[in-house]
């Protein structure tokens, strides 16, 4: 049995919301502790890992795992109609059952699917290898990856003990955000100089997930995988693993 309500329903639909950006069709995993994702996008450039926990709930009843495959474009339809309801999910069979209930109730059912069965990412191996990591805002990383995006499709970070620094550029234009530690930015370990080059339009989507916390999580090494990651205490994990862009001679 698998039912679950939820009063404000914000936190899943923007992290939905940001999962769907990458990923449209995936297996939710429905454990008594929660809800779990973990794909890669049909391009295998990135992975997400998603788990949103029983504690984000009202209320929350799941007495063994459950595997739902589900169309993520149109379950996101759906809870864009939220509108300040009490929303529940729940399982039967192999339909999943969405509703809100305000002033009236509506009720949406959508079809358990069959998601291809691919080798599941091996999420240890691709966290693991990090030489560095830091916090920064999350409105200032967006705000440096957007300037970025002005002159070029990629966009090179190079993280050093003592500054950040984010830039692009192109055969006639430049951009550089340079940011030192302090309110917006903190420098958690850098075993050595860092730079690795990473493409703009994935860390767009991945950085919708910004309305999910004003501090995201950066770990990387140089010509390497990165991970952002985006945290509610006790409430939400998401993370993006995305592969490094060739750095052009």
């Amino acid at each position: 049995m698998f039912k679950a309500e939820i009063t404000d329903a914000k936190l899943l639909r923007d992290s939905l919301d940001a999962v769907s950006e990458l990923i449209d069709e995936a297996e939710l995993s429905v454990t008594p502790e929660g809800m779990r994702i973990v794909a890669s996008d049909r391009a295998v450039v990135a992975v997400v890992n998603f788990f949103i926990s029983k504690n984000a709930f009202d209320s929350y009843e799941c007495d063994k795992e459950a595997k739902l495959g589900i169309n993520l474009t149109n379950v996101m339809q759906i809870l864009r109609r939220w509108k300040d309801e009490k929303m529940t999910i729940s399982a039967e069979g192999n339909k999943i059952l969405l509703s809100f209930a305000g002033s009236s109730k509506r009720h949406f059912t959508l079809p358990v699917i069959d998601v291809s069965k691919e080798e599941s990412p091996d999420l240890a191996k691709l966290e693991s290898g990090f030489t560095a990591s830091l916090t920064i805002s999350s409105d200032a990383f967006s705000s440096g990856v957007e300037d970025a995006e002005l002159v070029g499709d990629s966009v090179v970070f190079t993280v050093r003990k003592d500054m950040f620094i984010l830039t692009s550029e192109n055969d006639s234009s430049s951009t550089k955000l340079e940011m030192l530690p302090g309110e917006s930015l903190s420098i958690l370990s850098v075993g050595e100089p860092v730079r690795a080059r990473y493409s703009i339009d994935y860390m767009k989507k991945m950085l919708k997930a910004r309305k999910l916390s004003g501090t995201a999580k950066l770990s990387l090494s140089s010509e390497y995988p990165l991970r952002l990651s985006f945290s509610v205490p006790e409430k939400l994990e998401l993370s993006f693993i995305l592969a490094p862009r060739v750095e052009e001679n």
